[in-house]
């Protein structure tokens, strides 16, 4: 059996984040890596802190450590954030890891959950790879 682990990065720790952040850490294909929010006493800030997850207040932080994450999934509903992260890949020259939004990181909620209908959207404006 392979004992390859994704590294994921969640942007955003909110009514998105937090819900995946926690189904997320319970997979063991998965490693969740870190952890950015603007408030750091939101509940997705919290979780990575108690759960010794690398935390910061800035996306660009985690857009700067191209070796260690595959993953950042961006559902900060912040239309800044996606081209803050490329510029931050940009200076780093990190061409492999990848951003997902708000539509794919709701279908991973719903696989990752059983759901029978997808997860509804709290960044419905969030569209393409802006």
């Amino acid at each position: 059996m392979s004992s390859q682990k994704v590294r994921v990065a969640i942007v955003g720790g909110g009514r998105t984040g937090t819900p995946l952040l926690e189904a997320l850490s319970r997979l063991p294909y998965i490693e969740v890596v870190g952890v950015a929010d603007a408030d750091p006493n939101s509940h997705g800030a919290r979780f990575a802190q108690e759960h010794d997850i690398f935390y910061t207040e800035y996306a660009s932080v985690l857009g700067a450590k191209s070796g260690e994450i595959d993953l950042i999934i961006e559902v900060s509903g912040d239309r800044a954030v996606k081209p803050e992260l490329k510029e931050a890949f940009r200076a780093q020259g990190n061409t492999d890891t990848i951003i997902v939004h708000d539509l794919v990181a709701r279908l991973i909620m719903t696989l990752a959950s059983g759901e029978d209908e997808l997860v509804p959207s709290f960044h419905p404006d969030d569209r393409g790879i802006g």
